[in-house]
């Protein structure tokens, strides 16, 4: 009698037992392979913010060039072309030379920055299409279509009234298009913010001005008072627009709080010498210079309030401006208010509706910036967060 041979069922055993073996070497390949791929996944995700962070000031730079020289010309047409153009005349005796230099500098400040203003506001705009919404894109590009030609024919030669009155629309509705997404992003909500404020102002400015002079025309004085009174909501905007980029700056530098009371200081006198140099029989030199300055700057017609407040927002204004245009972080936003700052309440004149346009441009190409540099949080290889959960293998 045969035994039942043994031979199967060793075999059968000893086959199940190599492709167990075989399924568990390859199981613990393929989880070796995945912590693998998680440590490189892992290695990756912390290494792209280093990527991120040390490509990223060669594009800022290269995109931040043109926009700062704006700002300076915008600066420099300002003083020369606002400011000490109409006050140099008659100042003082002897003084023919420089009131020509001036006026030449004014001059090509001014043609230079509409040329170079132009084609920034193009780049910009070109920027801003990535954003979402197709009724921004739409507005963006319909305003800024309608303004850029009227600001180039006004470098050339004067423009009717009725043209300044489109472009104080344009510019103010570009600007306000702009400051609502603007104020979305936290990081960009200071920019937002203040451009909202002075397109406000600008076209509650424009229509003040309106007012005023239809009331001169017909010599209405009721229509006159009514607008004083737009006039001063105005001014009220505008000074709420440079408070906010004031408190931005102080909160952005360690020593902003510092620098930006010391140029309240520096404000404060201005206001005293211009003040004296309008109501002094014989006034200084440079008392005159800043009483004149200050005429020529502030806007008509006249609000309800104190001119020495007036001549304050005027002078820091320009004060905070020129601080808040050299600020690198977040991206476009200090430009964005210096440009806001510069333009005012004034958008019926060409250069500063430039200006305004330019700083809403601006503040959405700053929202566009998901992630901040300063915020981006980086860990070298190999270390992790206390809290974080890792899976145990064996």
């Amino acid at each position: 009698m045969q035994l039942p041979s043994s031979a199967v069922p060793v075999e059968s055993k000893t086959q199940a037992a190599n492709e167990s073996a075989a399924n568990g070497s390859a199981a613990s390949g393929s989880t070796v392979s995945g912590n693998e791929a998680n440590r490189a996944s892992d290695t990756t995700e912390l290494a792209e913010p280093m990527l991120r962070s040390r490509a990223l000031p060669l594009g800022t730079l290269a995109t931040r060039f043109d926009v700062v020289f704006v700002g300076c010309l915008a600066l420099v047409a300002t003083l020369a072309g606002h400011a000490l153009g109409p006050a140099l005349p008659g100042t003082s005796a002897g003084i023919g030379p420089l009131i020509a230099s001036v006026e030449r500098i004014a001059a090509f400040s001014s043609q230079f920055l509409a040329v170079l203003g132009v084609v920034t506001c193009v780049r910009l705009l070109i920027s801003t299409l990535d954003f979402r919404s197709r009724w921004f894109r739409l507005a963006a590009v319909a305003t800024s279509a309608a303004g850029l030609p009227i600001v180039i024919s006004a470098s050339s030669r004067h423009l009717p009234s009725l043209w300044l009155v489109a472009l104080l629309v344009v510019s103010g509705l570009l600007g306000l298009v702009c400051a609502l997404p603007a104020t979305r992003a936290a990081h960009s909500r200071a920019a937002g913010l203040v451009v909202l404020a002075m397109s406000l102002g600008s076209l509650v400015g424009g229509a003040g001005r309106i007012v005023a002079l239809y009331a001169s025309e017909e010599g209405h004085t009721g229509l006159f008072g009514l607008a004083r009174g737009i006039a001063t909501a105005c001014l009220l905007l505008d000074a709420l627009g440079v408070a906010l980029g004031a408190i931005w700056v102080g909160r952005r530098s360690r020593y902003g709080a510092v620098l930006m009371a010391f140029g309240a200081g520096l404000a404060l006198v201005g206001v005293w010498g211009g003040l004296e140099g309008a109501e002094m029989p014989d006034p200084e030199a440079w008392q005159l210079l800043a009483g004149r300055a200050l005429g020529a700057l502030t806007a008509h017609p006249d609000p309800f309030i104190d001119v020495g407040f007036r001549y304050f927002v005027e002078i820091y204004a320009i004060l905070v401006a020129a601080v808040t245009l050299w600020f690198r972080r977040p991206s476009a936003v200090g430009q964005a208010l210096s440009f806001a700052l510069l333009a005012r309440v004034s958008g019926d004149v060409p250069a500063c509706a430039l200006l305004l346009m330019l700083s809403g441009l601006c503040a959405v190409r700053a929202s566009l910036e998901r992630t901040p540099p300063e915020e981006v949080a980086f860990e070298p290889p190999g270390r992790r967060a206390p809290l974080e959960v890792v899976p145990a293998t064996r």
